[in-house]
């Protein structure tokens, strides 16, 4: 479970530095409180540019608080983040929208569209703010989908926070326990002996496990719409939403590289190990480039299966 952190909550609410010092006690709190179970609160990168005061933005009340407190705020929002619009998900060009306010390019949009594509995400807010309230619901307009509206939880005390962590699967922590988990979870799909080799070495990266973990999901759920009679309406909407459009989280090589990378995209066949598989079709993690190549068409018929999981094969 993704946690935001909701950067409208900072919008000129304080008076002075000690009352926003006071409710930033009770933010790292909930940051520790995530910390303790091994997950961060991510951020926006343009954060530092909040106003905290009606006059002061977040760099000038920084330096009006404890020391200590400055300090650790700098290490949390400073320049290596971490920023969840690294790893972005939804697009400018939609419109996301919360009782008639725009939250579209904010922590809220985001986490109402990772919640939409089936991941699971949570806002953090500082208080007194205008969002002391959970939960906020968000509905996503956008030009080639119906409209959406999901029911954000969004957390201003340690105390819900907590209660949610204690709930949640826990994070992924290295690779060895991605491919432990992945193998358990995902009673649909065939994975290949050496599926997870490719990782062997690898510095770990607690981002592109995860939207490996949220690839494999959808994979697992999109192989359960294919029933007796070919694929269900829920398997043609998760085909829209996933695999066609400019932001598909799936799609097919290119025909240059079909030919020029034709024998490292033919894999192995998990159960009959003289033949191979040609897989060009596969997802796309972003940060850094790894791509997870699967047997396409996904059909009632055949297993579907997970054939390479690593670094991007096509580069040129």
């Amino acid at each position: 479970m993704d946690l935001l952190f909701n950067e409208c909550s900072l919008h000129g609410q304080f008076q002075d530095a000690k009352s926003f010092e006071c409710s930033l006690d009770i933010l790292m709190g909930m940051r520790n409180t995530a910390k303790k179970y091994n997950r961060e609160i991510l951020c926006h990168r343009q954060l530092m540019h909040s106003m905290i005061t009606h006059d002061l933005s977040l760099p000038q009340i920084i330096g009006c608080i404890d020391k200590n407190k400055a300090a650790a705020l700098r290490m949390w929002i400073g320049r290596t983040g971490p920023y969840w619009d690294d790893p972005r998900q939804h697009s400018s060009n939609d419109y996301f929208e919360y009782n008639r306010e725009v939250v579209t390019d904010t922590a809220i949009g985001e986490c109402a569209y990772r919640l939409i594509v089936k991941c699971k995400a949570q806002l953090i807010s500082i208080t007194p703010s205008n969002w002391s309230t959970s939960p906020i619901e968000v509905t996503w307009h956008s030009d080639d989908q119906p409209s959406q509206s999901e029911h954000l939880v969004n957390h201003y005390t340690t105390e819900t926070l907590e209660t949610e962590l204690k709930k949640a699967d826990p994070p992924i922590l290295s690779w060895e326990q991605m491919a432990r988990t992945s193998q358990n979870k995902f009673d649909a799909l065939h994975f290949s002996e050496d599926i997870f080799s490719p990782l062997s070495g690898t510095p770990f990266v607690f981002a592109a496990a995860q939207s490996m973990m949220d690839l494999l999901s959808v994979l697992n759920d999109f192989k359960k719409t294919h029933g007796l009679k070919g694929r269900s309406a829920e398997g043609d909407k998760m085909y829209q939403t996933y695999f066609t459009g400019p932001r598909a989280w799936y799609s097919d090589s290119s025909e240059r590289e079909k030919r020029d990378f034709k024998n490292e995209m033919s894999f192995c066949h998990p159960e009959i190990r003289k033949e191979k598989i040609f897989a060009p079709y596969h997802g796309k993690i972003q940060t850094p480039q790894m791509r997870i190549h699967f047997s396409w068409p996904v059909t009632t018929a055949t297993p579907l299966y997970i054939l390479y999981i690593g670094d991007k094969i096509t580069k040129y």
